[in-house]
Parts: structure tokens; sequence; C-alpha cells
């Protein structure tokens, strides 16, 4: 991926103050295990605010300068939102997107004009998960390091993924604009994360993160799903469901 060797030098020793999630999570989950999965040029990122260091947030600020992103914009929610777009070379990631859910995280160090924006549904939907607390500490136990870089594993990826589908779609569904695209990344990206999955890993959720996926289940029951398509060729649309509501020990099976 570009710009991960960079990153990774510079980050060194924070692998428990930040949290990759997205698109390059998935990518290094899946290269992993020697598996293939949509090329990514973002890297969205998650502060761990119990952990954060002075230090690191100097460190975050040098790198975002050594890149000389053209554009930085701050989101203007509730929770803290940066973009870093178009570095000077390939050397560092294409886009970085960071959030933490204090918007008291560290005092920007750099130079250039940072431009608010008003964030879009997708960035909208992530940001209102992680402002839950049940989402917040469930993903502070799910980091994993891979090749000394932080990213959130598999099993708690996939709520994060579910929970992102069900506010898309349900967004779509009320008239707002949402590109079709995002609704359709998030589910297939579920459904790739499954075939990480080990059946006898039970995962504790809690009620409300459960409900919502049940809900995700009942709703995937009634799409059209080509499994194939994705790559996965050893089981159906039926196996799946089976897989997800036994790892979250999910009591849905009776209504799919």
């Amino acid at each position: 991926m570009i710009g991960i060797e960079s990153f990774k030098k510079y980050f060194k020793g924070f692998e428990r103050e930040y949290v990759i999630i997205g698109g390059t999570a998935c990518e290094l989950l899946m290269s992993e295990k020697d598996l293939d999965f949509r090329a990514t040029k973002d890297i969205d990122m998650v502060l761990i605010i119990e952990a954060l260091s002075k230090e690191f947030a100097k460190v975050f600020w040098k790198y975002v300068s050594e890149a000389q992103y053209e554009h930085i914009h701050k989101g203007t929610g509730k929770t803290e939102f940066y973009r870093f777009y178009k570095p000077k070379s390939s050397e560092y990631p294409m886009m970085i997107e960071l959030f933490s859910k204090s918007p008291k995280w560290m005092t920007p160090t750099t130079n250039q004009h940072i431009v608010p924006i008003h964030v879009d549904d997708e960035i909208s939907s992530l940001s209102a998960i992680l402002l839950n607390d049940d989402y917040y500490d469930f993903l502070t136990k799910g980091i994993h390091i891979i090749d000394g870089i932080s990213i959130l594993d598999a099993e708690h990826m996939i709520p994060f993924k579910a929970k992102a589908w069900l506010d898309l779609k349900e967004r779509k569904e009320r008239g707002n604009h949402v590109d079709s695209r995002d609704i359709k990344k998030h589910k297939n990206d579920v459904i790739r994360l499954s075939m990480l999955l080990v059946p006898d890993n039970k995962i504790e959720v809690p009620d409300m993160i459960k409900n919502d996926l049940s809900q995700f289940i009942q709703s995937i029951d009634k799409e059209d799903i080509n499994l194939k398509q994705l790559g996965i060729l050893n089981i159906d649309k039926k196996d799946f469901i089976l897989l997800l509501s036994e790892i979250y020990e999910l009591s849905v099976l009776q209504n799919v």
C-alpha cells in the first residue's frame, strides 16, 4: 500500500495510541492470509484517547508537515475529524482521515491553513458510531498489530461495517443523497472479512451492537448476494448468516 512504510516508521512505539480501520485495515488483514482485497489509497485512523500522549501529537503533526499535504480539512461535527490529502510524494499515504471521540485530542502545529468542511454521509455515519460508548469501547478491545501497524481485527471490524451499512442504507431510503457504491462497499467488506472468522471463536458484544448485527443479518437475508463474484466459492448466503450468528451469538436464525 502507498505510504504505509513511512507511516509505520514514524509511529513505531505508538501502536496503542491509535488504530487503523476501514479499507487499509481490511487490506492488511486479508493480505496476512494471502487473500485479495480491493485496493485502497487512504488511511482511516481512530485515536485511542485514553492512551494518547503529547509525544504522539508531536510526532503526528511532524509527519503531516514532512508529507506537505496540499489540503488539510477539519470537520465541523461533534467528533474531531481531520482529512489530509495529496502529499508531496508517494512515500506518504494519499489521504489520511483521522477520527477522535474527544474534540480536544491535540492542537495542530502546522503552519498550513486548515479549511473547515461539512463532512459527507459516510464520514458522518462513522463519527456518530464512534461517539457511542458501546461501539468505542468495543473498538478498543479489537486492536491487532500487523507488521508494526495497529489495526482493528476482523472480528471487531465487521460490526462497524455492518452498522455503517445500516446507517447509510437508512439515509438513502429517507431520500438523502448517499452514494450507492459506499453502501455496497460496506456490505461486501463484511462478507469478505467473514472469510477470516474462526467459527469456534465467540465474540462478546454489548446488547446494542448485538441488536445492530441482528438487524444487519435480517436485512442481508432479503438482499440478492452473489458470493462467487466476491471470490467466495465454498459457502452460500445461509452459511454466511449462520457463521455471523454463531460468532456473535445472535438469536436471529429462526427469523431468516
